[in-house]
């Protein structure tokens, strides 16, 4: 048998799950409104198919509800094998940390193939967003300070200090790259 790889998306679901049921609409609007879509990659397509999966694999109670002329949703609850899963997974992200990946950095690998204005332009395009994530994130942390879980504010402190250390290398290799020939 295969052994499933942990994943990031299921342990987000078991711990909104762990809180209340809910249909896979109601954890898609409450991943949107929590925002953890800005700080981990997850989709609203891929709620729903995890929820569905979950369900299939017995981890997730599945109940089948329909409300007057609604259509039937399904409500879908942690059951002791997923709560099971929920700490297995705990365990795991709390031991392993994977190398991460940053998209930009696709962009630098190809920066030599420009030509020297375009990829100055482009690196200053890296340093603006840059600029405008830890703008954002500074507001979050002021905003949400009072209603924000402990989860959240360490969750965002490492975001804002990441950002932080990469505005000091976008600043330091657009410097690097107006030297080069």
């Amino acid at each position: 048998m295969k052994k499933q790889a942990a994943s990031a998306i299921d342990l987000i679901v078991f711990g909104f799950l762990l809180d209340k049921a809910m249909n896979a609409y109601e954890l898609a609007n409450l991943i949107i409104e929590k925002q953890v879509g800005r700080f981990l990659k997850i989709s609203t397509p891929a709620i729903y198919k995890k929820c569905k999966s979950l369900c299939a694999e017995g981890m997730l109670n599945g109940k089948i509800i329909k409300e007057g002329e609604q259509p039937e949703k399904t409500i879908y609850s942690i059951n002791k094998k997923g709560e099971q899963k929920f700490f297995e997974l705990m365990e795991h992200f709390s031991a392993k940390i994977t190398p991460f990946f940053l998209d930009c950095n696709t962009f630098i690998w190809n920066i030599e193939k420009l030509e020297k204005k375009q990829g100055l332009k482009m690196l200053k395009n890296l340093h603006n967003e840059l600029t405008g994530l830890k703008q954002w994130i500074i507001q979050h942390e002021k905003e949400g300070s009072k209603n924000i879980s402990f989860a959240g504010e360490a969750i965002v402190k490492q975001y804002r200090m990441i950002i932080s250390t990469l505005l000091s290398w976008s600043e330091e290799i657009i410097e690097d790259y107006k030297k080069i020939k």
